[in-house]
């Protein structure tokens, strides 16, 4: 089954949702962009997930379009998102639409709008 990591970046933290299908595996709340001291901070993260997965995940960043560009180093500066043989990045609008709940991880706040995101992949994806 497919994996995927939504991100959502702010002024004030770095939201992280990994899912595989419906159901959540990791949640995680990081410090924001700007608190970042090593510009391959999240390149390296997401590097290290698809090794501990053993699978290439979709990775969905979730960024309006006037921050789209060079986003935590997974976009270009025209706000495309990266793809390497580790993970692909698609940048999404925050916006998106319910699906079935899958299986909850617990214990660090309100992921709905990440989930979102990767249901809104699901739904393209024809899953």
């Amino acid at each position: 089954m497919d994996y995927t990591v939504a991100m959502m970046p702010s002024a004030t933290r770095t939201r992280v949702l990994v899912s595989q299908g419906p159901d959540e595996l990791l949640r995680a709340v990081l410090p924001p962009p700007a608190s970042v001291h090593h510009e391959q901070a999240s390149i390296r993260l997401l590097e290290g997930l698809a090794l501990w997965l053993g699978a290439k995940p979709h990775v969905v960043l979730c960024v309006d379009d006037k921050d789209a560009a060079f986003c935590l180093g997974l976009t270009d500066e025209v706000g495309l998102g990266a793809r390497t043989i580790y993970f692909d990045v698609e940048v999404r609008s925050p916006r998106g639409r319910r699906r079935r709940r899958g299986q909850r991880v617990g214990g660090v706040g309100d992921f709905a709008d990440l989930r979102q995101l990767w249901l809104l992949r699901l739904i393209s994806d024809g899953n």
